[in-house]
């Protein structure tokens, strides 16, 4: 019997698709003309970050074969550290094989996901994975971690190693959490710059620029190291949960937290947990007059799903079709083939 997939057996698979000997140009030569070279007729285009169109993903570039079938291209931002902009080529490298040579995995993304908004974003966080995998081996992080429970010290000590940038190293950190846990990059003390989670976080990702809890220690981790303090992981949104958090600041414009469900210290590892945010209040349909909001949850808006027309809190454009019974545009209930005035009329 198969195993159900998960974001790490994911991931292992893509990389299958890399030969050694290729996966260690990715990592030491200019990653833009190594994948070229490896992967044509694929191209590479460096841009301003100010033109990158940043949709789904999280880091600084994007792929896409809309230009020319033929030819598909990985456009990144040229104006940052060259750690980044190779993170970033590497993890579009992982949407193209999905794309092409890897496409079967593309059916376990969708039985991980369970809908097409979670699949997206099991997408995005398997090539994070991939890349992290690309750039930081497993015997580099035996060599750190070992056995050891992770801390900020560890993804510090991975990142002076070698080439990897913050975000693959912490992604890389995050696959070895035996635990539920992540591990958060911090550029201001207001919201997440970037956050890769444990395997046992389940689809609870903690989306980048969402806000942090302003007297939770992620905030303060600019300024002061901390240990084994209470902190609000995906504070304000759903399924926010209480965890423990090591921080160690960089630079003024830098710090890297780690949040954990065992607190590093050996404390006891007693906390109160969240309630997911879309639990404390009820909320109702605007499109269907007065239907409760009560199904799944919205990774966007926090909110859940409406079990009629399945929208859910966010803004979404009024598409409802021309009714063949009325003649007039209105609201209509998944799979009807009539509007819900005329399915009230007629039984």
């Amino acid at each position: 019997m198969r195993r159900a997939p998960t974001l790490g057996s994911i991931a292992a698979a893509l990389l299958g698709h890399v030969a050694e000997d290729v996966r260690t140009d990715l990592r030491n030569e200019h990653p833009a003309s190594a994948v070229e070279l490896y992967f044509g007729p694929i191209g590479c285009q460096a841009l301003p970050g100010a033109n990158i169109t940043r949709g789904s993903c999280s880091i600084d570039g994007y792929y896409t074969s809309d230009v020319d079938p033929q030819r598909p291209w990985i456009f990144y931002a040229d104006d940052v550290h060259e750690d980044r902009a190779r993170f970033t080529i590497l993890h579009e490298l992982g949407h193209h094989l999905l794309m092409t040579a890897a496409a079967a995995l593309l059916d376990d993304l969708d039985a991980l996901g369970g809908s097409a908004d979670a699949a997206i974003q099991a997408e995005e966080a398997v090539c994070h994975r991939f890349a992290g995998n690309l750039l930081v081996p497993d015997e580099l992080l035996q060599e750190t971690i070992g056995s050891d429970t992770v801390n900020p010290d560890h993804v510090v000590a991975i990142h002076e190693e070698g080439a990897a940038s913050w975000e693959a190293c912490a992604v890389r950190v995050a696959e070895v959490m035996p635990i539920a846990g992540a591990v958060v990059l911090l550029r201001d003390n207001a919201t997440v710059a970037f956050c890769a989670a444990s395997s046992r976080m389940g689809s609870a990702w903690w989306p980048r620029d969402s806000r942090l809890d302003p007297n939770g220690p992620l905030a303060r981790g600019l300024n002061v190291r901390q240990t084994a303090l209470p902190e609000q992981y995906r504070f304000g949104l759903g399924y926010a949960r209480s965890l423990f958090c090591d921080t160690v600041p960089i630079h003024g414009g830098l710090a890297v937290g780690v949040v954990s469900e065992r607190p590093s210290d050996g404390s006891l590892s007693i906390i109160e947990e969240a309630e997911p945010a879309w639990k404390d209040r009820t909320q109702f349909c605007e499109w269907c007059q007065g239907v409760e909001r009560d199904r799944g949850w919205c990774y966007r808006c926090s909110g859940p799903y409406c079990p009629e027309c399945e929208r859910c809190g966010c803004r979404h454009p009024v598409q409802n079709p021309l009714c063949p019974e009325c003649g007039q545009i209105k609201p209509t209930r998944t799979g009807a083939s009539m509007c819900r005035d005329c399915e009230a009329d007629f039984g």
